[in-house]
């Protein structure tokens, strides 16, 4: 990507846009790029409005993702033999003695 300081905000907009709308397609990693790349010229007090709703917004997707994914992998760890067969079938590998 180019260097953020030759950009105009119309063509970090875009680039931002395409990364938000990029991270609904199950890339939640798209949004912290997105979140991190852009933080700092949301600071700017010349920066655009859309600009700053696309970055936070990203990063609240990216929070969201972390924390159902988290929730699922607690569940799964703990619960998956007494889920029977459907744990047996979610599971790649089953662990020894369970």
């Amino acid at each position: 990507m180019p260097k953020l300081d030759k950009l105009s905000f119309d063509e970090m907009i875009a680039i931002s846009k395409k990364m938000f709308y990029g991270g609904f397609a199950f890339l939640p990693f798209l949004w912290l790029v997105n979140f991190i790349y852009f933080f700092r010229q949301t600071r700017k007090p010349a920066a655009p409005k859309l600009l700053k709703q696309y970055v936070h917004w990203s990063f609240a997707g990216c929070l969201v993702w972390f924390v159902a994914l988290t929730i699922w992998y607690g569940l799964f760890v703990n619960e998956r033999s007494n889920w029977g067969a459907v744990g047996d079938t979610l599971t790649v590998v089953i662990p020894k003695g369970s």
